[in-house]
Parts: C-alpha cells; structure tokens; sequence
C-alpha cells in the first residue's frame, strides 16, 4: 500500500513544506554566521531592526539561493 510502511503497517510520516523550510533556514543561518554574513544578535531589538531593514532581508535571501544552488 502506497503511504505505509512494512512495519506494523504505520503511515509513513511526510515532512510538511512548512518543516522543510524550518531546515533549510536553520542549516543557512548556521552558516550565516560562521561566514559573518549574518550578526550575532544580543537583544531582540537588534535582532527586529535588522530584520526590519528590507535590504538586508532581501541580501539574506539572495545569499540563501545562492548558497543552496551551489551546494547541489
């Protein structure tokens, strides 16, 4: 049967997109800040200010396709 494993005869759990792209961000801003590419943040109004700035939210997300498509 399509959608259960051979043990016991449970579904197989699925990764939602949503999971799926909790890893990628997390694996990127892992590397993010190994490369300095993305601060290290000591409050939550740095962390927001930084965020809020659309030129670095979008830089982050180049980066990210970048980083991934030379990863394959």
């Amino acid at each position: 049967m399509k959608g259960f494993s051979g043990f016991n005869n449970s579904p197989v759990k699925q990764t939602t997109d949503r999971e799926k792209k909790i890893a990628r961000n997390t694996e990127f801003n892992a590397h993010a800040r190994k490369t300095g590419i993305l601060p290290n943040f000591k409050t939550t109004e740095e962390k927001e200010k930084w965020y809020n700035n659309k030129s670095n939210v979008n830089m982050l997300n180049t980066k990210q396709k970048e980083y991934f498509k030379n990863k394959k």
